[in-house]
């Protein structure tokens, strides 16, 4: 726990309003932060969601000019990102001690399974399997070799000119009767965990980006990718090489054919093909 006077001596924030009480628990994201939170909020891009926020406290750019939802308290610096790190690396970098695997897993050799780490009955990890620390793994779900499964996000921040390596805190959660194939990613989430719902099915070379929530039944063909902060609702399907940009949303049931690039949210039951992705048909008259 830190008090918001230790926020303000940790990160040089300036308070509004100055010597208010309290105190926040954890660190969080804008959209996932509760009372008892403190998030951040970079530049203009992110003012919308700042006004629904549930922080208790919020790091501000110096000169923002809207407000912070719940928050009690803004805290105003030079640079948001790098002030909600420094909390982050006191309030939730997490300590492990032991792994928890169940008894009917199937473990191969050359398996690295940390501390930090749950594995569920009946999963099957092959050769060469490489799981982070903060990683669960729901019931039944296989594992191919070379799976990296909570390796930080790639994610930079500037600070005195030069580009820092963000810490990602979050983990990993993958749920039951997955299948991931061979030498595909999901990177661990920065303040929460990286999701994958139960029943979802990963070709070979799949990039599944930090902070991405995919919900169930989705299935990623090979070489396809998700960049960061993606949400993927259930039944979605990414043919070949399709990619995604981040920040976006694909709705429940949607098709991106092969090699597409999406660089909007996609509706639900959509078909799209191209780059930009477009709707199908349409592409089909452009291409044909």
């Amino acid at each position: 726990m830190l008090t918001f006077s230790q926020l303000s001596e940790l990160t040089g924030a300036v308070l509004e309003p100055a010597n208010i009480q309290g105190s926040v628990e954890k660190c969080a994201t804008l959209a996932f932060a509760s009372t008892s939170d403190v998030s951040f909020c970079t530049d203009e891009a992110a003012y919308g969601a700042a006004r629904t926020t549930k922080a208790v406290a919020v790091f501000v750019p110096e000169n923002f000019a809207g407000w912070a939802g719940e928050a009690k308290v803004l805290a105003r610096v030079k640079n948001p990102y790098e002030a909600i790190i420094k909390c982050a690396e006191i309030l939730n970098k997490k300590e492990f001690t032991s792994s928890e695997v169940h008894s009917s897993a199937q473990i191969s050799p050359n398996v690295l399974i940390p501390p930090g780490v749950k594995i569920g009955e009946n999963c099957v990890l092959h050769s060469g399997v490489n799981l982070y620390p903060n990683v669960e793994i729901g019931s039944g779900t296989i594992l191919h070799s070379g799976v990296v499964v909570g390796s930080r996000g790639f994610g930079f921040y500037e600070c005195n000119g030069e580009q820092v390596a963000v810490p990602h805190f979050g983990g990993v959660v993958i749920g039951s009767n997955c299948e991931i194939g061979p030498n595909s990613v999901v990177a661990a989430g920065f303040l929460e965990p990286t999701r994958l719902g139960n029943f979802c099915k990963l070709d070979s070379f799949v990039q599944i980006g930090h902070n991405c929530i995919v919900g169930s039944n989705a299935i990623f063909c090979s070489q396809s990718g998700l960049a960061g902060s993606v949400i993927v609702e259930d039944d979605v399907t990414l043919a070949g090489g399709a990619q995604v940009a981040g920040h976006l949303t694909l709705g429940k049931g949607c098709i991106i054919a092969a090699k597409a690039g999406v660089t909007k949210s996609i509706k639900p039951g959509a078909k799209v093909a191209g780059f930009p992705a477009i709707p199908i048909e349409e592409w089909r008259r452009k291409v044909i």
